[in-house]
């Protein structure tokens, strides 16, 4: 995978994490959601059951953090993670410590006894906040150097209409020019500055450059962008629309 690389100092855009707890036990539901909940780093979390609810879950929305267990039915949290591509930062969870090896051995954020002490769990915030402040740039960021043809190519998010997921790839629209690099929608977001929003699981579109929005259809420079309906409150309200 082609890095992302920053211009100028890093600072942290503070934003509530969105989260989902996946976990078959309601009583560790439960627990997991009680933390989550008495933190104030974080929106009120999903929660599901089973990794096919997930991966539903995981198209509708924009996840900073999964909470996974591992004993789960039909696929195990670690086995989902091995299978998985393009996935948030991933909390492992279980009543069996044996299980850590395999977090680590996986590249999970962290791992979490059960039940779940909620001072372990600071710390795991603690770390998620590291992780994130070192991989978001600042709001008045102006450019990222992306590696296409094997150079260093600078790209001023100023003339950055939207982004366009392909598979392992993404599209960089210009108004000039596109871009193709090899890189995932999720990764490629948290390196940008908030004025681009996730609108649709393969879009990602610079606000500033909308000029209209139709039904569930934004209007940029020309180009037409499906809004996805579990965006739609989001686009609006970051848009100002007034009735």
């Amino acid at each position: 995978m082609e890095k992302i690389f920053v211009v100028k100092k890093v600072f942290k855009i503070m934003k509530k994490y969105k989260s989902i707890i996946i976990d078959d036990d309601p009583i560790a539901q439960k627990l997991m959601e009680q933390c989550v909940n008495r933190n104030n780093s974080f929106e009120q979390p999903f929660i599901v059951s089973d990794v096919i609810s997930l991966k539903e879950k995981l198209k509708e929305e924009a996840i900073d953090v999964l909470f996974l267990d591992v004993e789960l039915p039909e696929l195990s949290g670690i086995d989902f993670m091995r299978v998985s591509k393009d996935l948030p930062q991933v909390v492992l969870m279980s009543n069996m410590k044996q299980y850590a090896a395999d977090a680590f051995e996986v590249e999970a954020l962290e791992f979490l006894p059960k039940p779940v002490d909620y001072n372990r769990f600071l710390k795991t915030v603690n770390k998620l906040d590291r992780n994130s402040s070192s991989s978001t740039i600042p709001e008045q960021e102006e450019s990222i150097f992306f590696k296409i043809n094997g150079k260093l190519q600078k790209i001023n998010l100023s003339d950055v209409l939207f982004f366009e997921a392909m598979s392992d790839y993404v599209k960089i629209i210009t108004a000039a020019k596109t871009y193709v690099v090899l890189h995932t929608m999720t990764k490629l977001q948290n390196h940008l500055p908030n004025s681009f929003l996730r609108c649709h699981r393969s879009y990602l579109v610079n606000l500033k450059k909308v000029d209209a929005l139709d039904d569930r259809v934004l209007e940029v420079k020309g180009h037409a962008i499906p809004v996805s309906r579990s965006y739609y409150n989001t686009i609006k309200n970051r848009l100002k629309v007034f009735n």
